[in-house]
């Protein structure tokens, strides 16, 4: 009875799709968000929404800049961004690119 083990060198490619399917929802909602504090036209609303906006950001650049120590023990993922290029240099494109959801400053 032959046996059908196949190894495979690559990683699987669902984690890094679903890291990048989250990543966009969570632009998208971070745009939303920032659509919204800009038509409510409030101070201590803006500020708050600007340490969130940057508090999400910081999230990326910590998977860029720490991996798996960082998504293991601050996120409990256990997932390895250094394992998947898309993911590690993706991590900081997302940082970069949340920045853009921040509120416009009108005070």
């Amino acid at each position: 009875m032959p046996q059908d083990l196949e190894f495979s060198l690559y990683p699987p490619v669902w984690p890094a799709v679903v890291y990048f399917i989250v990543s966009i929802v969570v632009f998208f909602l971070l745009y939303l968000g920032k659509l919204k504090v800009n038509r409510h036209h409030k101070y201590p609303l803006f500020i708050a929404y600007m340490i969130f906006v940057i508090a999400i950001a910081s999230i990326q650049l910590n998977i860029f800049a720490n991996g798996y120590e960082f998504v293991s023990g601050f996120l409990h993922i256990n997932f390895d961004p250094y394992r998947y290029d898309s993911v590690y240099w993706g991590s900081l494109f997302f940082s970069m690119l949340y920045l853009l959801a921040t509120p416009k400053n009108n005070f």
